[in-house]
């Protein structure tokens, strides 16, 4: 099985992340998915925005649950999860980021439970209590919580130290890019029935090590071009 390159937040190298025309240009462009955060705003809308509030991407401090969709787009053109979800076809993977708190999860399901193509999807989060009500809410759709191992364990720990932390929460790992991924680790938490996902991929070389390295998937900003040179090095 190949890796699976998803659009980190869209094309968003090219295109303003998180926003339609990030997720358009990923379609348009052949992508393998995108990846996108998802929160909740004041009048209960599943929107698509990284950070709690505005003003990284629009000089704005309004925080994102305390604010409408409407008054949102006043200054970003922010996107509902259910818009996201019109452009993804049964070849498109798309892995769904919870921010926030897990309120958002029971009116996520409602837009999600719409969607026809369901294997497509992927649940993430950072926090684990979040990763622990989707199972509950999504038990049919895989898991993966955010980490980066490094910072977490002090060291690059080892793969059955990982299965061992995920086991509890009933999901696979999205892990921080590293050079200390290897084909021995992602082969160990394969055979445990795990999904390994990097994320945070800074740099071609580092998205081709994991790709070689046997990781899933991977998001990157410019995740179609970073396919490319992973086939042509194929074909070498």
């Amino acid at each position: 099985m190949s890796v699976i390159f998803l659009s980190h937040r869209g094309e968003s190298d090219d295109a303003p992340e998180n926003t339609m025309q990030a997720f358009l240009l990923a379609a348009e462009r052949g992508s393998d998915g995108i990846e996108l955060d998802v929160r909740l705003t004041a009048d209960h809308q599943v929107v698509c925005c990284h950070d709690a509030d505005l003003q990284r991407v629009a000089g704005v401090p309004l925080a994102v649950a305390e604010t409408t969709l409407e008054e949102l787009r006043e200054y970003y053109p922010v996107p509902l999860l259910a818009e996201v979800l019109e452009i993804i076809d049964s070849r498109m993977c798309l892995q769904i980021e919870l921010k926030g708190d897990a309120g958002v999860i029971p009116f996520c399901r409602k837009v999600i439970d719409a969607f026809p193509h369901r294997e497509q999807l992927v649940i993430s989060s950072f926090e684990k209590e979040t990763i622990l009500q989707a199972a509950d809410a999504f038990p049919d759709l895989p898991r993966v919580l955010l980490t980066d191992l490094q910072s977490l364990y002090g060291y690059f720990p080892s793969a059955q130290e990982v299965i061992t932390m995920l086991a509890p929460l009933k999901c696979s790992v999205s892990l921080k890019a590293d050079f200390a991924v290897d084909r021995t680790f992602t082969d160990i938490l394969h055979t445990a029935g795990l999904r390994v996902v990097g994320w945070g991929v800074t740099s071609d070389e580092l998205g081709l090590h994991l790709a070689a390295a046997g990781v899933d998937a991977m998001t990157c900003n410019h995740a179609v071009a970073l396919r490319e040179k992973f086939r042509k090095n194929q074909e070498k």
